[in-house]
Formats: C-alpha cells, sequence, structure tokens
C-alpha cells in the first residue's frame, strides 16, 4: 500500500506547484474518446449465435447481430428493431412481421425474410444442435422438427410472404414471444455464413447490428461502426473493443488511468480509486448446484432427494455469506413467487427415502465425485459442507475434483461421463425475464441440459403451462419448478449480483439491470473533466 500513498502524494504536490495554465489546462474537457473498450474473462469467444451461451457472447451481440426485437437498455422491454412494424392475429397465434426497407447487411446487401426464416431453421435443425434450439418449440411444428419427428421443414410455421414480410405461426397464444425474440438466437445469419464451421477465421463477416467486425487478435476483438446500420445516426461511438483478461489488478489499473471504459469480469473493488463507478445490483440469476440425472443411482429422484435433505442448509446459504440466499432456480417477483424448494434438513425423511431407494442408510450408493473450480473459495466451503453431511453415511465417499478455473465450464458441458463427475455448479442468467428461460433448459430434450434430466411429470407440467396464459401461466410455471426442486436435480444456494465497473457520468446510455445487459448501440461518451483519479493513477 506504501508506494500508492507516496505516488498519489508526489503527484498530488506536482499538481499544486504547476503554472496556472496547466491548472486551468487540466479543468479544460477531455475530448471524447473514439473507442470504447471493455474488458471481460478470458473465454474461448464463440462468434456463432446458435452455439452461445456465456453473458460476454450475450454482451458483445448486442453490437453486430439485431433480431426483429432488442432491449430497451433501461427497462428490458422489447423495442421494434430490424421490423419496424407488425401484426398479431385474433386468436394471438399469427405473427406478420414486417422488416424496414432500409435494413441492411454489413456488406450493403439487403436484409430479407429469409434470412430471418433461414437462421432459424438452422437453429432448430438437428444437425445444428444450437444451445437454445428450444427456445423455437413455441413455433408452430418446431419442437417435432428439432426433434428428428419430421424431416420437411416446411412443416415449421415459419414463412416468407415478401422479401421484407416474414410470418410466424405459434403453437400457442405467448404473450412474451416478443420478449423472447430479443434473444440473440433469433438474430438472422448473413447467408455466407449459414454453413461455416470455423466462424473465427471467416472474420470479418457481415453482420446486421449497429457494429461490424474488424478484427480479433491479441488486442482483442475490434468493433467498427456499421455505417449500412439502418439507424446509423444513433451509434455516437466509432469504434468498440472487447479485451479478455483474467488479471483483476491489470484491468483495475487500466480503468483508472482511463485505458478501459468497462469493467464487465475482471475488476478489484479493493484496488479501485474510482470507487464511484462501482455497480452492484441483484440480477435474474442464480448460482446453483445440479446432479448428474442420468446415471443410476442419480437418476433416482428419491436418492437425490435424500441427500438434499442431508444437508445443513442454514450454513451453505448463511445470511453472512451471501445477500440474496436462494430457495428456488427462479428469483421469485410480483407476479411469480408459489414455486417451493428446499429451507431445512430432514434426517428422518432422508433415511426413509433412502431406504426405499434400495440404499438404507446409503449402502451401495457409488463415490460421488463433485466438480470443484480452482481459486472459489465459495465452491470450496460449499462442497466441503456438503461432503461432511453426506460421509456421515456409513459407505458413502465424495471426491472434490478440482478443475482449473479456466476449463471449468468446457469440463462440465463436455457431459458426466466424459467429465468424470456427479455433481457440479454453475451460475445462470435468464435470457429474457420470464421464469421459462430458467425452467426450459430442464426439459428432457433441451440441448442445455447438462444435467441429463429425464422426468415426464415435470416436461409435462412445462406444457401444461405452455397451454395458459397470464397469472395461471404463471402458477402452472411454479408447480413445474416445484417438481424440478423436489427432485433435487438442482441444488439453488444464492441469487447473484451484478457487480460492474462503470463512469455512468461519463458514459450515457448504461443502465443497470435484471439481465445485465447492456445494448452498445444506445452507448455514448458524456463530457468529463480530467480527475484526481486520473492523475493518481498515472503515477504508479
Amino acid at each position: 500500500m506504501k508506494p500508492r500513498i507516496l505516488a498519489i502524494a508526489a503527484m498530488a504536490l506536482a499538481i499544486a506547484a504547476a503554472p496556472a495554465a496547466m491548472a486551468a489546462q487540466a479543468a479544460d474537457e477531455v475530448p471524447k474518446p473514439e473507442e470504447f473498450v471493455a474488458a471481460f474473462n478470458v473465454l474461448d469467444l464463440q462468434l456463432d449465435p446458435h452455439h452461445s451461451i456465456y453473458s460476454a457472447e450475450a454482451q458483445i451481440f448486442t453490437a453486430v447481430y439485431e433480431g426483429l426485437f432488442s432491449y430497451d437498455p433501461n427497462s428490458l422491454d422489447p423495442v421494434k428493431a430490424a421490423c419496424r412494424s407488425f401484426t398479431r392475429s385474433q386468436d394471438g397465434k399469427t405473427y406478420t412481421f414486417y422488416i424496414r426497407d432500409e435494413a441492411r447487411w454489413s456488406d450493403g446487401s439487403p436484409l430479407l425474410a429469409r434470412d430471418f426464416r433461414d437462421a432459424w431453421l438452422r437453429a432448430i435443425s438437428p444437425k445444428t444442435k444450437a444451445d437454445y434450439g428450444e427456445f423455437f418449440d413455441i413455433i408452430a411444428g418446431a419442437h417435432d422438427y428439432r426433434t428428428g419427428k419430421t424431416a420437411d421443414p416446411s412443416s415449421v410455421g415459419i414463412s416468407v410472404i415478401a422479401d421484407k414480410i416474414l410470418q410466424v405461426k405459434l403453437e400457442a397464444r405467448t404473450d412474451y414471444f416478443t420478449r423472447l425474440l430479443c434473444h440473440h438466437s433469433f438474430s438472422p445469419i448473413h447467408p455466407s455464413m449459414l454453413a461455416a464451421k470455423d466462424w473465427r477465421a471467416a472474420l470479418p463477416f457481415p453482420g446486421n447490428g449497429p457494429y461490424a467486425f474488424s478484427s480479433f487478435d491479441s488486442s482483442g476483438l475490434l468493433l467498427v461502426k456499421n455505417e449500412k446500420y439502418w439507424d446509423a445516426a444513433s451509434v455516437k461511438i466509432p469504434r468498440i473493443r472487447a479485451v479478455f483478461t483474467d488479471d483483476d489488478a491489470d484491468a483495475t489499473r487500466r480503468f483508472d488511468d482511463g485505458s478501459l471504459h468497462w469493467l464487465a469480469g475482471p475488476m478489484d473493488f479493493n484496488a479501485l480509486l474510482a470507487q464511484g463507478s462501482i455497480q452492484v445490483g441483484l440480477m435474474f440469476s442464480t448460482h446453483y448446484w445440479f446432479f448428474d440425472c442420468g446415471s443410476a443411482p442419480w437418476s433416482d429422484r428419491d436418492v437425490r432427494r435424500a441427500l438434499a435433505l442431508l444437508l445443513p442448509w442454514d450454513q451453505i446459504r448463511a445470511k453472512d455469506k451471501y445477500l440474496a440466499p436462494a430457495t428456488t432456480l427462479v428469483l421469485p417477483y410480483a407476479s411469480y413467487h408459489g414455486a417451493k424448494g428446499f429451507a431445512a434438513a430432514d434426517q428422518e425423511e432422508a433415511m426413509r427415502l433412502l431406504e426405499k431407494a434400495g440404499h438404507k442408510n446409503g449402502a451401495g450408493l457409488p463415490k460421488l465425485a463433485t466438480l470443484v473450480p480452482e481459486g472459489s473459495d465459495d465452491a470450496k466451503r460449499v462442497s466441503g459442507l456438503m461432503k461432511e453431511a453426506w460421509e456421515k453415511l456409513p459407505d458413502l465417499v465424495v471426491e472434490l475434483k478440482t478443475v482449473s478455473a479456466a476449463s471449468y465450464f468446457s469440463v462440465v458441458r463436455s457431459g458426466p461421463e466424459a467429465g468424470g463427475w456427479t455433481l457440479s455448479s454453475t451460475s445462470w442468467i435468464g435470457d429474457f425475464s420470464d421464469p421459462v428461460a430458467f425452467l426450459q433448459m430442464w426439459a428432457a430434450d433441451s440441448n442445455l441440459n447438462d444435467a441429463r434430466l429425464s422426468d415426464p411429470e415435470f416436461d409435462r407440467l412445462l406444457g401444461v403451462a405452455a397451454a395458459k396464459t397470464g397469472d395461471e401461466r404463471l402458477d402452472a410455471l411454479g408447480l413445474a419448478e416445484t417438481r424440478l426442486l423436489s427432485g433435487a436435480a438442482v441444488l439453488p444456494i444464492y441469487h447473484s449480483l451484478a457487480a460492474n465497473v462503470i463512469d455512468t457520468d461519463y458514459v450515457d446510455g448504461w443502465y443497470p439491470n435484471a439481465l445485465d445487459i447492456h445494448p452498445f448501440k444506445y452507448l455514448s461518451f458524456g463530457e468529463r473533466r480530467v480527475r484526481a483519479n486520473v492523475a493518481m493513477a498515472m503515477a504508479r
């Protein structure tokens, strides 16, 4: 700490001794940068919107892809984007979208209705195995096509009526459809990329968003303003650069000296000089542990439930550890709060369930391999409490398998058999503000079902909810979530906080919100004068 204090003191003396003209110059407005630089944690960046699950990718996609609708940066309400208008049939099942006449790809070619149809059919093709393929199941015929029950793409309710008119028929009235269309998986894909295998090698390929791809190298991903964008006049920053680093200290120094404008991953709050730039808020996100539900005996919901009832939930979800402990997967809100999860241990019921499953007092249970990301003190603490509770069963052995943080999610997504795990953890951010964003991924045919859960009753309850609207639909989803939680496929720990570092007095158009999505289109630099913390940082 001393070197920083001495440096600050020395800089303060230097500033005090500077000529009056220099002081006046320091008070002048600083020219607005030509480039906005955002820092994200290191990841194997996926540029294909159909094979992307990370929040950093979703954020970058707000710059280069644009669907029929996009998010309002403050309210997250859907706003018309590539579509200028739409109509909905009286029964609420048929939507007709009119694409803007001026909407174009960054190479100047027109954006057409068939670009949406072809991209969406690609997303639901069984060959693609798109991560969010099940999001399209609300479209008539999409589920059967996605799951291979039919091989005819014309059976899917997506039709090109004219070059600029797209019509979509839904299985049932879906009140959140336009909100769902904000998700990047519903973006169009340039015809040249529909069959691409290596998207990184194809850079810079055309996009239809406010920015276009320029380059991707050791300095990061560079995006430039798309002059062909239909609303280019509203895009104020010429260039966006995304850098990827896990060096919290370096990223924080670079924010303080002004070379980074937004820390969306790497950050060190304690070292940050610009404390007023810390943005923290509750988000539509949950951190949870989940079982491999595809292998016996963990496929038995009674076994999973018994193990969950043996856990010391008051210690695991200790209030001194988390600001928002979670007993449910979906963050409750005004209209959705009926789901019930585990809140306390029940030794007697756990023993009864184990005996019912043929494992009296835990006899015959195989080794339980728990995957723990290296460097995560919280994962180490929680997995340790689980191990201690479960190994009170005479024959159960719990192995804690530490995996490097960089490869952790790759190991999880490789599957329990390839990854050698029984229990792992993750945080999930809702991709749109509806419980389905969390619940649909646990359906048996979901491409995001890393737990390999197959629960016909849960799937049935999701289907019941899909046929309802309004509060009745939310109540039905609450029953589906309760079914999911009672089987202990998922063990919620806490609802997450969105943590960012950005000076919202300097960067306009950035607003805290529950999805932690901040469309680049709306960002602009305001006026800023030289601040003391910048001068101090320069002296380090």
